[in-house]
């Protein structure tokens, strides 16, 4: 009797010990870890975001993209209007441009060009048989804008029928050697001698007139 006594409660004080043990390991395993060692994922929120993601953060990132994309379209957008604000660019190049298109558009010969009063576009009269024709061209001097047609005087259709330079020719006569830019540019044929009057604005923005010889292209200061 004494020894069954003995023996029940040595197992009783090894299955205490046992359950003592255990209980500890158990404290010791990480809560969030899985039965494979691998982190267990953060709960997501309401709105499928993971806890760990701040949500702020990642809408200021999404608005932060938003607002620069806008900026530099309105950047673009900008620059583009002030570029047509500015309407006719390079005077002496595009005024070339203006010369061909309209003489292109006309079927003549030009003989005279300025811009308009708001400096958006040109104005050139193109001799056609015994008339003329106004055409009015972009400030780029490649578009046709406009046509009118009206009378050639008898001075004019006779200088223009001798003349060996044409006006494109004169103006770059002109701007070449004095290094100015073009203002604008017509045929004098009301004196005795009959010439291209050629006006630019100089490196100093002072204006100067110019004439070029209708037959051999020499250019004099004055007119």
């Amino acid at each position: 009797m004494t020894h069954r006594t003995a023996r029940t409660a040595g197992l009783a004080a090894i299955a205490l010990t046992l359950g003592l043990t255990l209980a500890a390991c158990s404290d010791d395993a990480p809560d969030d870890a899985s039965t494979d060692g691998s982190t267990a994922p953060a709960a997501p929120t309401d709105d499928g975001r993971a806890t760990d993601a701040p949500a702020d953060e990642s809408d200021d990132a999404a608005e932060g993209d938003g607002d620069d994309g806008a900026a530099d379209a309105s950047d673009g957008s900008g620059s583009g209007d002030e570029a047509a604000a500015e309407g006719i660019g390079d005077r002496t190049t595009t005024a070339l441009a203006a010369l061909a298109t309209a003489e292109s558009e006309a079927g003549g010969t030009a003989f005279a060009i300025d811009d308009d009063d708001a400096a958006t576009s040109w104005e050139v009269d193109v001799a056609v048989d015994g008339g003329t024709v106004e055409v009015t061209v972009d400030g780029a001097g490649t578009e046709v804008l406009a046509t009118a047609e009206d009378d050639l005087d008898s001075e004019d259709r006779d200088a223009l029928d001798g003349a060996t330079v044409g006006l494109a020719e004169a103006i770059q006569r002109v701007v070449g050697q004095s290094g100015g830019t073009l203002e604008d540019a017509d045929l004098d044929a009301d004196g005795s001698q009959a010439r291209w009057s050629i006006s630019i604005l100089t490196r100093d923005d002072v204006e100067e007139d110019h004439l070029v010889d209708l037959a051999d292209g020499s250019v004099t200061q004055g007119g």
